[in-house]
């Protein structure tokens, strides 16, 4: 269970990405504060996907620095999971956070029971007990039904393997298992590409309040305040589950915070 840190900020500073000859980002900067949503828009090939794999820590810049919360989630287009993996074997780590935090939560509990003015123990208590508020870790198991149904995913039987869902089916998968886990702070990919109108209106449902990273998203553009015409993609960042509904429209060849440039 990560300590809980609900006021870090995802921070990226003069950050540079080339592959080969081609530089991709050159001194990007960005701040996403906690209770900040972020939208990034641009022509594809811009270096939106590119700076989600930095801020991720997925891929390191050739120069700058990028500091994020330790309470990170990135939506991958690939399940990080082998593919005997069973659909319940996903969920259930996507759960383990939770259940781990109530356990310890019980067993601080009981050490507080003997030991009440133990102020090491009363600060663990404390931290716990923020974090199982933070992530509503005890409603976990019935927020995983409700997020397996809204993605579609109802019907797929927990024993699956992800060998033998199509792509469409693993890409919901592994954003309904970052929507169960609560991150802080929230990078998604192109968040929307294999929902369908209704699964898509669950997901913005889900993410209002949190600060997600979208990319090609335009079923979620009209919440996140970012065009939707179709030549343009989007992209933001989310931090913290009380996000308010800010919005930093970013558009090549711009940044956030100071002067940089995307580079196609």
């Amino acid at each position: 269970m990560p300590a809980a840190r609900k006021n870090e900020a995802l921070l990226a500073h003069d950050v540079v990405k080339a592959y080969r000859d081609r530089t991709v980002l050159d001194g990007v900067s960005l701040t996403a504060a906690p209770g900040r949503r972020i939208g990034l828009i641009g022509e594809n090939g811009a270096g939106k996907s590119t700076l989600l794999r930095l801020l991720a820590g997925v891929e390191e810049p050739d120069a700058g620095t990028v500091t994020r919360p330790a309470d990170l989630g990135h939506g991958h287009q690939e399940l990080p999971h082998p593919g005997s993996t069973t659909l319940g074997s996903v969920m259930t780590d996507a759960l383990r956070e939770s259940h781990a935090a109530i356990r310890r939560l019980d067993e601080l509990a009981g050490a507080l029971a003997v030991a009440p003015d133990d102020p090491q123990i009363a600060q663990s208590y404390g931290e716990c007990l923020d974090w199982c508020h933070d992530h509503d870790a005890w409603d976990a198991e019935r927020r995983a039904e409700l997020v397996l149904a809204g993605l579609g995913l109802a019907c797929v039987a927990a024993e699956r393997r992800l060998d033998t869902l199509s792509g469409g089916q693993r890409a919901r998968l592994g954003l309904a298992a970052l929507l169960v886990r609560r991150p802080v702070a929230l990078l998604l990919d192109e968040p929307t590409n294999h929902l369908d109108d209704e699964a898509a209106a669950f997901l913005e449902d889900q993410l209002r309040g949190a600060l997600p990273m979208i990319e090609q998203a335009p079923a979620l553009a009209s919440w996140t305040g970012l065009s939707s015409s179709s030549s343009i993609s989007a992209t933001g960042i989310a931090m913290n589950s009380l996000a308010s509904a800010n919005t930093v429209p970013i558009r090549t060849p711009m940044n956030v915070s100071s002067p940089g440039k995307y580079r196609r």
